[in-house]
């Protein structure tokens, strides 16, 4: 069997062989290009965006096709992406770019986890963000009172707290709030809160029914831990 073929047949399309590549579909054409880039048995490839003209559904069957793919011919991809969730899908380790420096580089748990600036913070999810300033060892946010660290009194730093970390609940949290708009997604609702304290509204991301609808009082929780300082000027 000829390397095209045996190429062809590794992606799934041996049944296309005699097809031009103007009649198959999107996510066909973007296996044929896989079949075309294994052809020579690469031992490192480079794939710049190679996801970023497909919708969405196609783009996750596609995804996870290539990577099974790659795994099966044991080529060290290196995968080019602005999109945080495909990076996180795929990536055996990440390196985080900004402005063309190397930002942070580890896997996708420490990356989401344990973030050195607040670009990595902000880049791996959706960020509430508040401008704060560090007193006698603790920072006060209106999400809640944390350790100020090794950061000196006095100091300006942004306090950054993710969507899905601030819990919403019809009483017993421990911060009053006022819905002032709620949008359905489907599985998660995303709410916009008034607190007292901040002059933006709080951004939660909730599963979605999880309350009444028409109700506008409510409560937030923010665990300590998932109250994260980083340096203002970052």
């Amino acid at each position: 069997m000829a390397e095209a073929d045996l190429a062809l047949e590794r992606v799934g399309l041996s049944h296309y062989a005699d097809k031009y590549p103007h009649v198959l579909s999107g996510g066909e054409q973007q296996r044929v290009a896989l079949a075309r880039a294994l052809a020579p048995r690469p031992a490192v490839l480079l794939m710049d965006e190679p996801f970023s003209g497909l919708d969405s559904r196609l783009k996750d069957t596609i995804r996870a096709d290539t990577l099974a793919i790659l795994r099966e011919s044991r080529a060290t991809a290196i995968v080019v992406t602005h999109d945080a969730e495909e990076a996180m899908r795929m990536a055996d380790r990440i390196a985080l770019l900004k402005d063309g420096r190397l930002v942070q580089v580890g896997t996708a748990d420490t990356l989401y986890r344990t973030p050195h600036s607040l670009f990595a913070a902000g880049f791996f999810s959706e960020i509430n963000e508040f401008a704060v300033v560090a007193g006698k060892g603790r920072v006060e946010t209106p999400l809640g009172t944390v350790s100020a660290g090794n950061y000196a009194n006095g100091q300006p730093l942004s306090a950054v707290v993710r969507l899905s970390q601030v819990k919403v609940s019809e009483t017993g949290g421990d911060l009053p709030a006022r819905i002032v708009a709620r949008r359905f997604l489907g599985v998660v609702e995303l709410l916009s809160l008034a607190v007292p304290g901040s002059d933006l509204p709080v951004r939660a991301r909730i599963r979605a029914d999880l309350l009444p609808h028409g109700l506008r009082d409510v409560t937030l929780s923010v665990n300590e831990r998932d109250i994260l300082l980083f340096e203002k000027d970052e």
